[in-house]
Order: C-alpha cells, then sequence, then structure tokens
C-alpha cells in the first residue's frame, strides 16, 4: 500500500482541496488532494491506539494572545536577557580596582573572572541564536526573502555562519555581520582572563624613625678606670663578637645584629666633587667599612620597620679615620723600654707630649693633655716573632668626621648609599667635649683596645692578641699562633691604617650604648633604654635622634588592561543589546515560531495525517503533542517509476530510500 500519486484528483466533502503548486521546466503544475479513502476528514483522524490528539487545538483563536503562560514566559525571557548586566557590572567594578590593593572581596571578584570564560560563550551562544531566529522570523512575517531567512535562523554559531555563506553561495552584508558577531564569542570570555592583573607596587608614604645619636659618646665607659673596670663585661663581648664574627658579616652591609654599616667617608672623599659621595656597588669588595658596628635604627612600634616595605632615610654619625706615615722594624723589644707590668703585646700612646707626673706642678699632675687639633698623632707598637727580637713600630694619625649617611632598606637589609661631610661642631658637639675625647678617652681607648682579651695576663709573651691577628690577617686569625707573635711591619702603611680604623671604631662604638647595639630594638616599644645598671655611664639613657623616613610600601595592586576591559564591556554591550532586541522581536512578532523545527514539516503536509488546525501552534508545542507519532523520511510514491521523498508518517506507506532509484 502506498500513497495515492499527486494528479489523481480526488474531492471531499469535508474539507477544502489543498492545491500542490510547483513549477518545472517553466510549466505550472497542479496536484491535488488524497484519495477520499485514504483521509476521508482530517478532523475525525486517530492516531493509532489513541481517539484523538490530546490538546490539539481544534478550534479557531487569536495569534500571540497573552495568556498567563505567555505572561510567565515574558518574564523568563526578560531575566535572561537580562543576564549579561553581570559581565558590564563585572567589568565596571574591574575597572575601579585599578592602583588597589587586593582585599578579600576583590579576591572573590577575581575568582568570578575566572569562571567568565565558561559562562560568557554558553549565554551568547543562548542570547544571540535567539536573536537572529526571532529576527528571521520577524522579517519572514513582514517579507523577506528564503536565502536570508536561512542565514538568520540557521546562524546559531560561527561555524553555521560561515556554512550558511558557503553553501548558499551567497557571501552578503548580513552573513559576514553574522560571522563577525559570532567571532565577539571567544573574545568576551577570553578578556575576563586578562583584563586584570596583580603586581607589584611601592605606596610612599612618610614614617619618622628612631637612629642612635652620636652624642652618646658622653657616656662612653672610656671616661676613667671606674668606668672601664665597670663596664668591661658589656664592651668586651659586643667587640669580640663583631670582630669574631664570619667574613660574610664583615663584608655586609649590615652588622651581625642587622645595624647599618657607614662606610669610610674618606676612602670616597675623592670619588667625586659633588658633596654627596656614591658609596659603591656593593655587589663589589670595594666598599671600605668604617666599623664592624653599625647603627641601630628603629621605629619602636614593635616590629621592625622593614618588614614589607622599602625605606629611605638619613642618619647622622661620627667616625674616625686613621692614617699612617709608615710601619717599620725596628730592634728591640718594646716591653724592655717600660717599668710598668706589660699585659700585652701591643701597645698605641698619644704621640702629644704629656706632663711628667713626678715633676709637674700639683694642678698639671698626671691630667692627660689632648692633641692641639686633628689630625691626631699616635704610635703604634707590636712585638714581632719571638725569633727575631724586634718591634713593629706605626707613626699614625687620627682624625674625627661627622657624616651624614643616605640609608637605603629593602625588607630586612639596609645599606649606606651615599656619605656627606658635616661640620663637627654642630648637634650639640661642643669644643670642650672634643678637647675631653681627644684627651682623656682617647687616651684610655688606646690603653684598653690593646688588652681586650688579656686580662689577667701578665706576661706579653703569652702571645698576640686576637686584635693584632686579626689586623695582620683579617680572613685568617682565629685559633691561629695561640703562643706565637705577629709581624705586623710586613704590612704595607695604608693597609695597617685601613685595617686599624675598623678596628678603632668598632671598639668605640661598642663602649656607649650597647643595649641598643645589640637590644633587638625592632621589638622595642619605648626609647626609655638606660645602659648597665652597675655604672655611672652606661645608665645614663641612650639617646636617639628622629630621622624622616621614606616609606615605599611594597604590596601587590591590582592592574587593568585597558584593551582588555574594552573588548569585554564591548562584548558585553552587544550581547545585552541582541539579547533585549531578540525579546522584543518574540513579542512583536505575531506568527507561530515554526522555523527550523522538525515538526513543523507536519504542517498542512498531505503526507503526515495531523487534525484540522493546529497553524497557531509554535513548533515545539506541536511537537509536545505529535511526539508520539511515528514518520519516517523516505520515498512516498514507491510504485511509482519516479519517487519522492518527503517527511510522512510511518505507518507502512512509505519506503525506504534506494541508491539506485531515481527521486523527483
Amino acid at each position: 500500500m502506498s500513497y495515492a500519486p499527486l494528479g489523481e484528483g480526488r474531492t471531499s466533502p469535508h474539507a477544502e482541496n489543498i492545491e500542490l503548486v510547483t513549477k518545472h521546466d517553466g510549466q505550472t503544475a497542479y496536484g491535488y488532494p488524497l484519495h477520499h479513502g485514504i483521509y476521508s476528514d482530517s478532523k475525525a483522524y486517530q492516531l493509532p491506539g489513541k481517539t484523538a490528539v490530546d490538546n490539539w487545538p481544534v478550534q479557531s483563536q487569536q495569534v500571540a494572545a497573552l495568556t498567563p503562560l505567555r505572561a510567565t514566559i515574558l518574564a523568563f525571557d526578560f531575566i535572561l536577557a537580562s543576564s549579561p548586566l553581570v559581565f558590564i557590572v563585572l567589568a565596571l567594578k574591574v575597572a575601579r580596582l585599578d592602583g588597589n590593593v587586593p582585599t578579600a572581596a576583590d579576591d572573590k571578584l577575581q575568582e568570578m573572572l575566572l569562571y567568565t570564560p565558561t559562562i560568557f560563550p554558553l549565554l551568547f551562544a543562548a542570547l544571540m541564536g535567539r536573536f537572529f531566529r526571532h529576527l528571521g522570523i520577524w522579517l519572514a512575517e513582514r517579507g523577506t526573502t528564503l536565502g536570508r531567512l536561512e542565514q538568520l535562523v540557521g546562524c546559531q554559531s560561527v561555524f553555521l555562519a560561515i556554512e550558511r555563506q558557503i553553501c548558499l553561495r551567497s557571501f552578503s552584508i548580513v552573513g559576514i555581520c553574522s560571522i563577525l558577531v559570532w567571532l565577539l564569542s571567544p573574545f568576551g570570555g577570553q578578556s575576563a582572563l586578562r583584563v586584570l592583573r596583580q603586581e607589584e607596587n611601592y605606596l610612599n608614604t612618610t614614617q619618622t624613625l628612631q637612629y642612635l645619636s652620636p652624642m652618646n659618646v658622653e657616656n662612653t665607659s672610656m671616661g676613667g678606670a671606674s668606668d672601664i673596670n665597670t663596664g668591661r663585661s658589656t664592651y668586651t663581648p659586643l667587640f669580640l663578637a663583631a670582630l669574631l664574627s664570619s667574613g660574610d658579616f664583615q663584608r655586609s652591609s649590615a652588622d651581625l645584629w642587622g645595624n647599618v654599616k657607614i662606610p669610610s667617608y674618606r676612602a670616597l672623599e675623592n670619588s667625586t666633587f659633588e658633596e654627596w659621595k656614591p658609596v659603591p656597588d656593593y655587589n663589589g669588595t670595594d666598599v671600605r667599612w668604617s666599623s664592624m658596628i653599625g647603627i641601630p635604627v628603629s621605629a619602636f612600634s614593635g616590629e621592625a620597620f622593614t618588614s614589607s616595605s622599602m625605606n629611605h632615610f638619613k642618619v647622622r654619625t661620627r667616625q674616625f679615620d686613621i692614617n699612617c706615615f709608615n710601619n717599620l722594624k725596628v730592634a728591640g723589644d718594646w716591653t724592655d723600654e717600660t717599668n710598668i707590668t706589660v699585659r700585652s703585646s701591643w701597645m698605641m700612646k698619644s704621640g702629644t707630649k704629656q706632663p711628667n707626673c713626678t715633676t709637674a706642678s700639683l694642678a698639671d699632675r698626671c691630667v692627660i693633655k689632648a692633641c692641639e687639633a686633628y689630625p691626631c698623632p699616635f704610635y703604634s707598637k707590636s712585638l714581632a716573632s719571638r725569633n727575631e727580637n724586634a718591634t713593629s713600630v706605626a707613626t699614625c694619625e687620627y682624625y674625627y668626621d661627622y657624616v651624614e649617611a643616605s640609608v637605603e632598606c629593602l625588607l630586612s637589609t639596609c645599606r649606606t648609599t651615599a656619605l656627606r661631610k658635616l661640620d663637627m661642631f654642630t648637634d650639640g658637639y661642643t669644643q670642650g667635649l672634643d678637647v675631653y675625647l681627644r684627651g682623656t678617652i682617647m687616651a684610655n681607648h688606646m690603653n684598653t683596645m690593646t688588652s681586650v682579651d688579656t686580662i689577667g695576663v701578665t706576661s706579653p709573651t703569652r702571645g698576640a692578641t686576637v686584635m693584632e691577628k686579626w689586623v695582620f690577617d683579617p680572613s685568617n686569625f682565629i685559633g691561629v699562633g695561640m703562643y706565637d707573635m705577629v709581624d705586623l711591619y710586613k704590612l704595607p702603611a695604608n693597609v695597617f691604617a685601613e685595617r686599624l680604623t675598623v678596628l678603632w671604631n668598632s671598639f668605640f662604638q661598642s663602649t656607649y650604648a650597647a643595649r641598643a647595639l645589640a637590644g633587638n630594638l625592632d621589638k622595642a616599644t619605648s626609647m626609655n633604654i638606660t645602659g648597665n645598671a652597675e655604672s655611672d655611664a652606661p645608665t645614663a639613657s641612650i639617646a636617639f635622634n628622629g630621622t624622616e623616613s621614606l616609606v615605599s610600601q611594597r604590596r601587590n595592586v591590582y592592574r587593568v588592561n585597558w584593551k582588555w576591559f574594552g573588548v569585554l564591556l564591548s562584548c558585553s554591550l552587544v550581547l545585552l543589546s541582541a539579547a533585549y532586541a531578540g525579546m522584543l522581536l518574540k513579542y512583536f512578532s505575531i506568527a507561530p515560531d515554526i522555523i527550523g523545527y522538525a515538526s513543523s514539516l507536519t504542517m498542512l503536509s498531505p503526507y503526515v495525517p495531523t487534525p484540522t488546525g493546529g497553524t497557531t501552534l509554535h513548533g515545539l508545542e506541536r511537537t509536545a503533542l505529535l511526539h508520539d507519532m511515528p514518520i519516517r523520511l523516505g520515498d512516498v510514491c514507491p510504485n511509482e517509476p519516479v519517487g519522492a521523498i518527503a517527511l510522512a508518517a510511518n505507518d507502512g506507506r512509505v519506503a525506504g530510500l534506494d541508491r539506485q532509484r531515481w527521486y523527483i
């Protein structure tokens, strides 16, 4: 059994004739309704096993009438069309983050951007596909070409848009624009990954720091015999710890306790004609330090001021510098020339003539006389090797300079970047104090420094002091030649002077403000710090000077890539416009949405028996009502010499297709 051939005219008393018209070779051919015996009345047609199609609209009705269901769908469509607002709001929020420090809320926003490349293409496909579809229906309702309708309705992705252009052989403006619009989908998604990033930046603020005042020299333990003996337990370990520290600390820009070390000004004095003398590159080994002990600096906030920032500030300090004219080997043992008990193999003494304690007047008796002015002369004597019966004698002079250092701190590392010389008698330093320092303090200093590690030794023959060994070879002096002497005369005068300068300043710095030098100032919250409670001089409060620090806080900040921001915002605006336009076109169109649905092939088809009516149904509504109908795409004229291919009800009257058969 098969369908009756088209052309065998029959009429039905219950329905108007449906005339099938085609054109072939310029002639019009007419087809006629199917045989009366096949479908006598479409209203009376029954699906197999059913008496009628449930919920089929058998009564006439208006098109696009507003019903509760349609109103609900309209509300859903509005929400769906508004979804691109999320990307627009996200882009605007991202723009406001430029230059801001990340917070917990901002981190969540950045996390949302990571999901955008997944969500954006999905919404773009849904909303842009709806727009092109409803634009096609709207144009079809008002009249358009089949090619344009196919381009719009079939344009559901960039690949389908390209396929329509190729297969239709029509490269139209509509097709090209549809391809360009679909290319916005990957760009919009990927732009979210590139629109925002974090980078390290420095936020500049100011902070007041406190550093050890150079006026603390007034409280040095070198003021007299009592202070020397009382403070010995304080300055001895500090000085020897600095001296015995590893070579890495002695070469680094900070001392053993993290205090910033100051280079020797006179080593930089002739490096430039500018007031500020730059310190050489720290990657090299040519930085000549003035001391192994640095200047303590603190914010007194309970935490390290360099914990997460870069600081630029200035400190003022005083430093000695030594110049030696010669360093000679002199025959004889210098200890044989004195009638006092010698406890060390090394001695230093002022070159200024001192009064004779036995012949001087009572007023001048044993009062140490200071040198007239800088540079102050002194000489050094050190026993040479035992088998030589000789003494190393150096004739030298010392200077005392007041300098200002520019310091840069990055995280926990501070370094001096430049030095300049200041007037000696400023910031409270007086002529009287300087005379006292050049006389009494320096005499005690030279006498004490040369015997720091020989207290209780009754004979210099026990061996050279650790200070002499360090001066002779700073890289190899610990545990070397325990009972031997060193030949300091073998050192060039300038090398001896440079090393003695470091030793001189290091010892002098250890004799005052000891608690500040190694007192963990980073954890201190108050500047009320005193010295050793057992001595009058050291118990004086330690003085600090304030300095303004430019703090460059290193933090991660957000940076917006404005090009990708423009791409994200533009793609989102295009999508939002298309979504709202598609929604409006959908509800401005009266015609049902039937284009592109498989169920639309059953409308008014002579090969698919459906009840009369249903032309107001949308494609999915028709499919829902007919979803159990068996259909087949095949030959509806299997008994004819030439077949015809159509979608028909699979009720046994449609045959399968054959590659060897001819079809019209």
